[in-house]
């Protein structure tokens, strides 16, 4: 499950970044000066927190789900006008472990919710690729609820799945882009939410999906429900019907998890991701730019990859890894982004004193298609984001990141300003 912001409250924010000073001042000083009461008592209550969850997975076999973000921004140059937005996403839920529960071997089950609120500042900057990746449905929700099951095999591992999930739980998502504070590619890179009905957390449907993996490759296809309402601003998960003139999406992936040992002796090698896969929709009316009217089909394909490019020999969890994508969404008359492209760096355990904190610098663009510009009224050319993010990590569950984004043409639109947007994100995840 990917990592999920937790609902910041400013102060709990100020805390944090207080503590996150304030370690960084310690380790300055002596590698071995702990903060009073750990971090200012996070510490402390991640592991009784920790240790709750664990006894309660014991004794019952089922384990809690918690995921928060919370992101504050604002725009002091470009765009539309100026603002300062604070939003936050949270999951929250359990994962039942039924071997354990009911002697099903291999079996689980898995429920959550959500809950989203806080405003858009892209909505005062005008751009597409959003600033903060907790801006989704606003309110309460009822987000997952799946059985998942899982067969060893002579020749690989089999997963299975079927209920209520979404799509960027399996498709579309490299380990890089979580850390990432612009919704433009956390947690999957986002032109395809424009040109499909792409579903990300806190929405899901009904749907069935299996994985096949075989050593290094492994092989996925899903297919998902796609109701009439899936984008309204009032979608809160509860309607569980399937009605005959529901749409459908289908989507395929392959993935190559290679290990490059370049060296001898402890070196653990290059760890990589490489993911290519094409997904198909069906009966789900999106609007035609040219001429107006709608389709009810399209179909649009992806490639993305995340690899280590440098290990220290002696301490495998430093190290320096590179990613880089496209997309493409061939029918451009639904299209409004046909063409995406992205990339990045990040350099994991690589600051003294803070061997577990990261930096990311990533790269995005999008090219807007020529039927959507045309229906804009200005000539929509393309959007280029480029984010700077430091994960200042307090503990194993909870972290704060400072960020820094800079927009190049909004939306497409030489009327608008570039834009810099500035902020943190407290992130929390057990």
């Amino acid at each position: 499950m990917k990592k999920i912001i937790l609902s910041g409250m400013l102060p709990v924010m100020a805390s944090a970044f207080i503590a996150a000073c304030a370690a960084r001042a310690g380790a300055g000083e002596s590698q071995n000066l702990e903060i009073p009461y750990g971090n200012l008592g996070l510490n402390w209550a991640s592991d009784k927190i920790n240790e709750a969850n664990s006894s309660l997975e014991n004794d019952t076999g089922a384990s809690l789900i918690f995921d928060y973000y919370a992101t504050l921004l604002t725009n002091p140059y470009g765009g539309e006008r100026q603002g300062t937005n604070y939003n936050h996403i949270m999951i929250f839920g359990a994962n039942l472990d039924l071997e354990k529960s009911l002697g099903l071997k291999g079996g689980s089950l898995v429920v959550s919710g959500g809950y989203n609120s806080g405003g858009d500042l892209s909505d005062k900057i005008g751009n597409f690729f959003t600033a903060s990746e907790a801006n989704v449905t606003t309110g309460l929700m009822f987000y997952e609820l799946y059985y998942q099951q899982n067969f060893n095999a002579s020749f690989g591992d089999l997963q299975f799945r079927i209920g209520r999930m979404s799509m960027s739980d399996v498709f579309m998502g490299l380990s890089a882009f979580d850390y990432l504070v612009s919704g433009g590619m956390d947690s999957t890179p986002a032109a395809v939410f424009s040109n499909a009905p792409y579903t990300s957390s806190t929405i899901a449907t009904w749907g069935v999906m299996g994985e096949v993996q075989v050593g290094e490759m492994a092989f996925a296809a899903g297919l998902y429900q796609i109701p009439k309402n899936i984008a309204s601003p009032n979608w809160d998960g509860l309607d569980f019907g399937i009605a005959s003139d529901d749409g459908y999406m289908a989507i395929f992936q392959g993935t190559w998890t290679p290990t490059f040992n370049l060296g001898s002796g402890g070196f653990s090698g290059l760890g990589g991701t490489y993911e290519a896969g094409a997904w198909f929709f069906g009966g789900y009316d999106m609007h035609a730019f040219e001429g107006g009217g709608t389709r009810g089909n399209g179909y649009g394909f992806y490639i993305q990859g995340q690899q280590q490019i440098w290990v220290d020999p002696s301490n495998s969890s430093a190290y320096v890894s590179a990613w880089a994508g496209a997309q493409y969404a061939p029918v451009q008359s639904i299209a409004i982004m046909p063409w995406m492209l992205y990339s990045g760096i990040q350099l994991q355990g690589l600051v003294p004193g803070r061997p577990n904190d990261g930096i990311y610098l990533s790269w995005m663009y999008g090219y807007f298609s020529s039927d959507y510009s045309k229906s804009c009224g200005y000539n929509a050319s393309y959007e280029m984001v480029v984010e700077f993010t430091y994960v200042v990590q307090l503990n194993e569950y909870i972290s704060i990141q400072p960020d820094m984004q800079y927009i190049f043409r909004p939306n497409g639109n030489d009327n608008i300003d570039d834009a810099l947007v500035v902020g943190g994100q407290l992130m929390v995840s057990f």
